[in-house]
């Protein structure tokens, strides 16, 4: 159960960062709405951005693990937050996460095949 609470009250801070980035950028201002993303993927992750870009597939995936196993729902959380990153690394590592997620079988999105064919394979 507190398990359960954690994680929800986690997805519930995700939402929240991602709601900001999407007003940001629904008010055409690209780079409040970047700021807003490394802010809060920071707070959310405890990791900064431009660290996350520097970082391989392999230590995005431990950022997606709860006590040491990994999360399909903290996955696709992590990934929607990158999607929106205005770098292709961040959303190349959005593409990790999801694919991540969907080979472990969690829930992922009814359109995640879409949402990992818009991302970048690789920098641009």
């Amino acid at each position: 159960m507190i398990t359960r609470d954690f994680l929800l009250r986690e997805l519930e801070r995700f939402v929240q960062v991602l709601a900001v980035v999407l007003f940001h950028k629904g008010k055409r201002d690209p780079h409040a709405a970047q700021d807003a993303l490394a802010e809060g993927f920071q707070t959310v992750s405890g990791t900064p951005l431009d660290a996350l870009h520097a970082m391989d597939c392999d230590g995005v995936l431990e950022l997606a693990a709860y006590e040491g196993t990994f999360s399909a729902e903290r996955a696709v959380a992590l990934a929607d937050l990158l999607a929106e990153d205005e770098h292709a690394l961040g959303r190349e590592r959005a593409a990790w996460l999801y694919r991540a997620a969907f080979e472990a079988g969690g829930p992922v999105p009814f359109d995640v095949a879409e949402r990992i064919a818009a991302l970048p394979d690789g920098i641009e």
